[in-house]
């Protein structure tokens, strides 16, 4: 077909009564990641036939050429008709030359933004010479370019998080009615159509389209996915958080129900996909909207051609060699990711980035912050085994943001640490990421702690060492220095790129699970965002045994070597303190276990005499009974 702008091809799905599937991809941040997407993007499109893909902006904050890149090539080779996001976090002149140098490349399609506000501010403040919001870059490209491209505008079914009064209540009738006439100026200004926010409740989704229509809005309108979850999806997920199987096929299923409706009320599909295909084409299959195929037992159902293109294959021959392990022969062929593997998973994966770069689809009200930038989340569960050397290096100039305990075999369905399903048996290798001031720092870089394990790590992957009599687990270690606000000198006992799984788990009749990997090329990726969020020192440790290993000894030598005696005496004090505190709470909870089970105990000696009594109540029954019927005789 003809490329070129969105809105003529919406147009024409809706004279045929057809509804319009599109997916959103975001810039991978490796070079093995570029070339993975750009081969998912391909295969996605030539499987599944969107009407077009978006591509997001985020990445491109420094590297814009990767982000034109990736978009002209998805245009111009895969004839798939592109939307770039566009923010406006750039001043006026910047973005010209960004506009035109868009259009040079062929593609017709921008989704203008705002954007978020810059990381560490709570509001959005326009930079000098740029634009204050969306309808602003939108009149600035159409009075560049005319009608050249479409463009499309973001709308949000539950207000936009910046209009809430209050990041805990729903938004108030005057906020949503605010938030409706900034949508309509928007497409005053010149958008063509309105892709929304994620959401999950179809009837407030109908709801809020009505009402565009009745303020003057008559663009076409997509929908996507809302942050807000229905109690009723919280109460499903709450029984069946542990096993991922389960949630990834009521998510699935949610997914279906949820664009059923969607498409009885004639709205087309928009599928935020997080760079993976298996679940959007599951869910399509699910909506009849493509063929399902039996899926074959090795790699995908297409073959690439002498010429470069790509076509379907068709199953013939099956090999013989795994005819006993199809299992195995499966795993070892089907795609490699199936969920988004956000911080740390295999580098090469187009998948490999944050969820946060989703700016249209993932936000929420920044009134308030209660966590550190790092951390989206409390401390989970598992975090109850180290909370208390968390809580203490914290307090000693180590500011943690990552962590996990050691794990060594513990079932899958504890409800602490474990995860993955049923009849499993999970592990962990010790990890902890901090940020940490120059003067610790020099201590670990420095003393023995760090050099030797330089010595020895090639001989020691999975061993203790540090000479003589002490012994402390193998680490990992990355440290990077930061000079004048410019990432300076790296050190790193690494031996160079690499992979090592630091969670994995082992399950009846599937191959090993390792969802959780470090490797030098993600942390490269990653420390640039962390970063951005606050300018310091970052190391990473991870504990390379799992049977017998203490990360946090390391911290320990470090820290109480500058403590003086009276400082290690207070600190022998508390924690013999709390220890005494432990033992008091152990005995007491050994009395009350006592009494519980005397008092169980007693209920078993009445339960026996019960059922004493009740039987002799039985044969009584049965003999009067039998009175009563010779009595009737």
């Amino acid at each position: 077909r003809n490329m070129g702008k969105i809105i003529d091809r919406l147009t024409e799905l809706e004279k045929t009564g057809s509804p319009s599937v599109s997916f959103e991809f975001f810039p991978a941040k490796t070079e093995d990641g570029v070339f993975n997407l750009l081969n998912r993007v391909e295969e996605m499109g030539f499987q599944l036939q969107p009407t077009f893909v978006t591509l997001t902006w985020r990445s491109a904050f420094k590297d814009e050429k990767l982000w034109l890149k990736i978009g002209s090539h998805i245009q111009n080779e895969f004839k798939i008709d592109v939307l770039m996001h566009l923010t406006c976090h750039l001043p006026r002149e910047q973005l010209r030359e960004i506009l035109k140098n868009v259009r040079a490349a062929g593609i017709r399609n921008i989704l203008a933004l705002r954007g978020d506000p810059p990381i560490g501010s709570e509001r959005w403040k326009a930079i000098p010479g740029g634009f204050q919001n969306a309808v602003e870059l939108i009149r600035f490209i159409r009075e560049e370019h005319g009608d050249w491209f479409c463009i499309a505008a973001a709308g949000y079914a539950e207000v936009h998080t910046e209009a809430w009064n209050n990041p805990n209540l729903p938004p108030s009738d005057q906020a949503r009615r605010v938030d409706m006439l900034r949508l309509k100026e928007k497409q005053d200004a010149g958008a063509d159509f309105i892709i929304t926010q994620f959401f999950f409740d179809v009837d407030k989704l109908l709801q809020w389209i009505r009402d565009c229509r009745q303020v003057g809005i008559t663009i076409p309108i997509l929908p996507g996915y809302y942050y807000y979850v229905p109690p009723q999806v919280e109460d499903a997920l709450v029984t069946i958080k542990n096993d991922d199987s389960a949630v990834k096929k009521y998510g699935i299923q949610l997914a279906v129900d949820t664009c059923r409706k969607l498409l009885a009320n004639n709205l087309s599909l928009h599928f935020y996909t997080m760079n993976l295909a298996t679940t959007v084409r599951t869910v399509l299959e699910g909506l009849h909207l493509i063929e399902r195929e039996r899926g074959l037992p090795w790699g995908a159902p297409i073959t690439r051609t002498k010429d470069g293109t790509l076509e379907k294959s068709i199953e013939q021959v099956r090999p013989i060699f795994w005819s006993n392990r199809a299992s195995s022969y499966i795993a070892r062929t089907s795609e490699w990711d199936d969920f988004p593997n956000g911080r740390w998973g295999d580098r090469t994966s187009p998948a490999y980035g944050e969820l946060s770069e989703y700016y249209l689809a993932y936000k929420r009200p920044k009134v308030a912050r209660d966590a550190l930038p790092w951390c989206e989340q409390g401390l989970s569960g598992e975090s109850t085994i180290i909370r208390e050397n968390l809580r203490w290096i914290n307090s000693m100039g180590f500011l943690t943001i990552n962590s996990q305990p050691r794990i060594n075999g513990a079932p899958s369905e504890d409800p602490s640490v474990g995860w993955g399903g049923k009849d499993g048996f999970v592990f962990q290798k010790a990890y902890v990421e901090f940020f940490v001031p120059p003067h610790l720092m020099q201590r670990l870089v420095v003393r023995s702690y760090l050099c030797e394990y330089v010595t020895t790590f090639w001989f020691l992957l999975g061993g203790w060492h540090l000479g003589g009599a002490r012994r402390l687990p193998q680490l990992y270690v990355w440290l990077l220095l930061l000079i004048n606000g410019e990432i300076g000198t790296e050190y790193t006992n690494s031996p160079g790129p690499s992979v090592t799984a630091v969670t994995w788990g082992v399950f009846p009749g599937k191959e090993i699970i390792q969802p959780t990997v470090v490797d030098t090329a993600s942390f490269a990726a990653w420390k640039d965002e962390a970063f951005e969020l606050w300018l310091s020192q970052l190391v990473l440790m991870g504990s390379n045994n799992v049977e017998d290993s203490d990360i946090f000894k390391i911290f320990a030598r470090v820290i109480t070597e500058s403590m003086t005696k009276d400082d290690l005496r207070q600190r022998v004090l508390e924690l013999e303190g709390k220890n005494e505190k432990l033992h008091e709470t152990v005995a007491k909870l050994k009395i009350i276990q006592a009494d519980a089970n005397r008092e169980l105990k007693d209920l078993h000696g009445d339960l026996s005499t019960s059922r004493e009594e009740n039987s002799r109540l039985k044969a009584q029954v049965r003999e009067l009974r039998s009175r009563l019927a010779m009595a009737e005789l």
